[in-house]
């Protein structure tokens, strides 16, 4: 599509990528003794639409190795059969939330056997937060004739039961999900605004916004960071970042910056947010930006460039930068590891259409 990533990669990193590469990639297959480490970061394949082939691989920092279909392995070769948009962790379980084959699948953390049967109560879900004993899952809904969403909802999880119980108001096509002093902020990606769901009384405000919202971010300073998408239905100067004040509900400066893909991330300090764009310019078919959330600034030049960049994750305990590339669908993706710098450490192959990370 464009030119291939302008990264510096030192001597010594591509020779470990050369010796890890004869280790990477494995599959193993039932009967195997070794299981991928507790620790480690978990890989998000969402799969060809309408085939059934999402899967979950595990990146191992100490050895810079992949493991792919750890589900797959650890369940007497169980597919998942459904694509998988994104996974959520909450103590010790993790949540597969899956569409095309709209569900819910709960697996062990330690040993990714499955726990019960999928909830399957459920129609697109896409994101989950957590508030005490109950999950908030993002949910499209159906679509109408027009490929509208008229029925979006946040789903709501008895995380003991395993079972949708309820359902609250929202937007069109959520998105993100964040909680905060006992409110939901959801990102409605088919409209322009943010729904802020008191928990309390299930209330509902919106906070308007000039582009679509994606997702959402803390900066640990009371403030959500929100990803603004202009689309095909909003004007491209639209496109960038915007905060709001979790307490006051006021959104903060809009800053601008063209073809925002929606993904983001934050450091461990919250001052650096981690934003994919497409298509910046002529050369680059897609890139991370870098936006400091003390100046409410992005860094020039981009952090990072790549091809198909799809995905985005930072890791706060290790301090890196984790991309994916979808290799357009056409094959088995490709994740790259970045220091915070953006110097390239290590890239593996996984499933097809890694989307997503969890660090575990």
């Amino acid at each position: 599509m464009m030119s291939d990533m302008n990264i510096v990669r030192p001597l010594f990193f591509l020779l470990v990528i050369g010796m890890t590469a004869i280790f990477s990639s494995c599959d193993k297959g039932k009967g195997d003794e070794d299981l991928p480490k507790k620790t480690g970061v978990l890989i998000t394949n969402e799969g060809n639409f309408s085939f059934g082939n999402g899967s979950v691989s595990f990146y191992d920092e100490e050895s810079m190795t992949v493991t792919n279909n750890v589900i797959k392995n650890a369940n007497d070769g169980a597919e998942i059969g459904a694509l998988v948009q994104s996974i959520y962790q909450h103590d010790g379980i993790g949540y597969l939330l899956c569409n095309d084959t709209d569900k819910i699948e709960f697996f062990s953390l330690d040993n990714y056997r499955f726990l019960a049967n999928p909830e399957d109560n459920i129609a697109v879900p896409r994101y989950m937060t957590v508030v005490g004993d109950k999950g908030y899952v993002t949910c499209w809904g159906p679509y109408d004739d027009n490929y509208g969403l008229p029925d979006s909802y946040i789903a709501v999880l008895d995380l003991a039961a395993k079972l949708v119980v309820d359902t609250l108001d929202c937007g069109s096509g959520p998105e993100g999900i964040f909680a905060l002093n006992n409110k939901l902020f959801v990102a409605n990606s088919f409209e322009t605004t943010v729904s802020v769901i008191d928990l309390s009384d299930h209330s509902e405000t919106k906070i308007n916004f000039d582009a679509a919202p994606q997702y959402l971010v803390p900066d640990g300073q009371g403030n959500i960071w929100i990803s603004l998408a202009s689309g095909w239905l909003f004007p491209a100067e639209k496109s960038g970042i915007q905060s709001i004040n979790a307490s006051t509900l006021e959104k903060g400066s809009f800053v601008h910056t063209l073809d925002v893909e929606g993904a983001m991330a934050i450091n461990a300090t919250g001052e650096k947010i981690y934003l994919l764009t497409a298509q910046i310019y002529p050369e680059t078919g897609t890139a991370i930006l870098e936006f400091n959330t003390s100046t409410k600034s992005f860094v020039e030049e981009p952090l990072i460039t790549g091809d198909n960049f799809y995905g985005i994750g930072y890791n706060v305990t290790t301090d890196k930068i984790y991309v994916s590339d979808s290799k357009a669908f056409s094959g088995p993706g490709q994740i790259y590891v970045y220091d915070a710098t953006g110097m390239l450490l290590n890239d593996q192959v996984t499933g097809i259409g890694p989307n997503g990370f969890v660090f575990k």
